[in-house]
């Protein structure tokens, strides 16, 4: 091995998993949208100017973050937005995960966590989930570095309730709990209200 060869960081990379057939399948974890496109999007589309697109958008998505904030009613300065769930999921393990205790989330779960971790040399350990695929919040109790997980989790589908979600919250007062409710939509309440 070259000298130069020690200081590249060895990572596995990304093997997507099944995609299912079907049109009454839900995979949660393909992005899928719970929702067709909102009225006016066709139209929207045909009538944009074709000589934006070949410009970079604007990077920090000024108007975007201006319409959430207004729509949750915070300040611009309390909303980011990312070029996708994953970029904004690395960004957050970049910022929030910087101890050296393990940062927690299932052992069945959305795949890329153990990807960003490994990427970014985040120590985490994996709780094993219930002989019925659930999440348990006593398995978040102990010291750790941070807690990240999918509500419902990705890939089983399951909703932890609004009450277990408070609970790991509760007893995780010193570290960052990241409530990942990308499949939300799906069905359940958002812990966000």
């Amino acid at each position: 091995m070259r000298a130069w060869e020690s200081n590249i960081r060895k990572v596995v990379p990304y093997v997507p998993g099944e995609q299912p057939k079907g049109d009454r399948l839900i995979k949660l974890n393909t992005n899928e949208n719970p929702y067709p496109p909102a009225p006016g999007v066709e139209k929207a589309l045909k009538n944009m100017e074709i000589e934006c697109f070949r410009k970079y958008p604007d990077p920090t998505a000024s108007e975007l973050v201006h319409v959430l904030a207004e729509y949750y009613g915070v300040g611009d300065d309390q909303v980011f937005v990312g070029v996708g769930s994953d970029d904004v999921i690395a960004m957050s393990f970049l910022t929030f995960f910087n101890s050296q205790k393990p940062v927690l989330f299932p052992d069945v779960s959305y795949s890329f966590y153990k990807v960003w971790a490994d990427l970014f040399q985040v120590p985490y350990e994996t709780p094993a989930l219930d002989e019925s695929f659930c999440i348990r919040p006593e398995d978040y109790y102990r010291e750790n570095g941070g807690v990240i997980f999918p509500n419902p989790n990705a890939p089983t589908g399951l909703l932890l309730s609004l009450e277990d979600v408070e609970d790991i919250i509760r007893h995780n007062q010193d570290v960052v709990v990241i409530v990942d409710e990308a499949y939300i939509d799906f069905g359940g309440k958002s812990a966000w209200s």
